[in-house]
């Protein structure tokens, strides 16, 4: 168990580095749309539940998957939360939004809702509606890809940020029970890092726009669950992940083309 902890954390670490990092830059290059959707395929729940797969069982990882709905709507609301309130200020941005998340968590589990197909359309609605509200209410527009020359340290001080972050996350889903880790899946570690990093290198404006982006992406997450709890008790966890990964990224491809065509 103790040896299965240190790789799940040293490999979630360097994986999350590596991605976010990349992913960032990604965004960067690519422009808030399309960087909006590359940096939130599955990561974080990916790692976790894999790890949890390999602890515990596929099919303990698979009944996790019931929480992420409702996770990944309360990870909606920390990241609409970010984009409402960047403008005053990044620290106090990051508490304030945090705090949102950890409150809703613990309400979310006392009250257990354990219903999936329920959990699912209610996030749906909150995803659609937070990304509604800042299309075209508040009216966060597109922006375009940034050309910017970056020095190898600071490439990898983004990455052992955002390693950090996953890590911690990993570590704490560890010591959880079976709702809290598919509550702790979600937890908006790549959001946080995303936000973050792209808000210090780019400014407000491009962080608010690729996060706008991100809240619609995030339905990819359900999508991957979804697979995941069909998947690992048949498929075993290894196929069960390219699986699922694999329609996740199906699903990204389409919201690109629905992005291109209705996203200002």
């Amino acid at each position: 168990m103790e040896k299965a902890f240190l790789l799940k954390t040293i490999i979630s670490f360097v994986i999350a580095g590596i991605w976010i990092g990349g992913a960032t830059l990604f965004a960067e290059r690519l422009g808030s749309k399309k960087g909006g959707l590359i940096t939130n395929l599955p990561s974080t729940v990916l790692i976790a539940l894999v790890f949890v797969a390999l602890v515990q069982d596929a099919r303990f990882a698979a009944n996790a998957t019931d929480a992420v709905p409702i996770g990944m709507l309360i990870t909606t609301l920390f990241l609409l939360v970010f984009i409402l309130l960047l403008k005053y200020g990044l620290i106090q941005t990051i508490l304030l939004s945090l705090s949102t998340w950890f409150v809703l968590a613990f309400l979310a589990q006392k009250i257990h809702l354990s219903n999936i197909f329920f959990n699912i359309i209610l996030y749906f609605i909150t995803a659609v509606a937070s990304y509604i509200l800042l299309e075209y209410v508040i009216k966060i527009p597109a922006k375009g890809k940034k050309k910017q020359k970056y020095a190898p340290g600071s490439l990898l001080l983004r990455a052992i940020f955002a390693g950090s972050v996953v890590a911690g996350t990993i570590i704490i889903s560890t010591f959880a029970g079976t709702y809290w880790v598919g509550l702790l899946s979600t937890f908006p570690a790549v959001m946080l890092s995303t936000m973050v990093i792209l808000t210090i290198n780019q400014g407000i404006d491009f962080a608010r726009a690729t996060g706008k982006i991100i809240i619609l992406s995030s339905t990819n997450i359900i999508i991957y669950a979804i697979g995941i709890s069909f998947t690992y008790p048949t498929l075993g966890v290894a196929l069960g992940t390219i699986v699922s990964f694999g329609l996740a990224l199906i699903w990204i491809l389409l919201l690109h083309l629905l992005i291109q065509n209705f996203s200002t």
